[in-house]
């Protein structure tokens, strides 16, 4: 996998931000088992997983504390993992336009200088936490940029959580800056506004045990309710690194990735 640390200006955001980029390229166990034609065909364009943080972290989260990497090589996948702060992935109030940013001025920017696709049948949405609900808001708001979406221990539902203690610690000014003085906007309440037949098939998964598990009961009873196409996963766990490392696994055996490259 090339691993790449990138720092570019973004006219949108109006300054400097960074992302971590893996594009599958060959290694040493290519070499030595001849598998190496699968990599750096002329003019070849690779499908791409848009991997979104959590609160409180940036882009180097997924690298630093998951496997992504290697699972991504196995899949010829390569992975774009942007820095979003605080920022419930949309175009904040008092803030950077993280949401116009992310779904358009990115993978525009990108595929200028790296080989991946930008067409929808090559794209895909995932994130943790925050960054599920992100990848849900994407996913609900730009159906047509997206072949699929996945959340783990997503924030779908946060209202549902008011009195939960882990939202008590947030920065006094988190949903200010976010929002202003308007409503607090809930993922889930995207379901209102969107038609079946147009969404990609979207994957949830949440632990048993973590603290944000109602959020995620309460969206996929609304999905189903909304006939939105959606698979809904529960495993033992809770809102941690252990939990995501695993089931990002799962993530990548649902999508629906082609077996040549584009």
């Amino acid at each position: 996998m090339a691993h790449i640390q990138l720092n570019f200006y973004s006219a949108l955001l109006k300054k400097n931000t960074n992302v971590m980029v893996f594009i599958p390229s060959i290694g040493p166990d290519d070499y030595l088992f001849g598998s190496e034609e699968k990599f750096n065909l002329t003019n070849m364009k690779y499908q791409v997983l848009y991997l979104l943080h959590g609160s409180y972290d940036d882009y180097t989260s997924w690298s630093r504390n998951s496997k992504i990497e290697c699972y991504a090589q196995e899949k010829c996948l390569a992975v774009v993992m942007p820095s979003a702060e605080n920022s419930a992935y949309l175009n904040m109030y008092k803030g950077e336009a993280y949401q116009d940013y992310i779904a358009n001025e990115l993978p525009e920017f990108l595929e200028t200088i790296l080989p991946i696709s930008t067409r929808r049948e090559d794209s895909f949405i995932a994130g943790l936490s925050m960054g599920g609900g992100g990848a849900f808001r994407f996913a609900l708001t730009f159906p047509e940029k997206y072949q699929a979406a996945a959340s783990l221990s997503g924030g779908l539902h946060m209202g549902i959580l008011k009195n939960c203690t882990h939202l008590d610690k947030m920065p006094e000014n988190y949903m200010r800056a976010v929002y202003g003085d308007k409503k607090y906007s809930d993922v889930i309440e995207l379901l209102d506004e969107v038609k079946s037949e147009v969404l990609p098939p979207l994957y949830m998964i949440c632990g048993t045990e973590d603290f944000i598990f109602p959020s995620n009961e309460s969206f996929y009873k609304k999905a189903l309710d909304k006939k939105i196409p959606i698979t809904y996963e529960t495993a033992r766990g809770v809102h941690c690194w252990d939990f995501w490392d695993e089931h990002i696994r799962d993530v990548l055996n649902w999508m629906p990735l082609k077996e040549q490259m584009v």
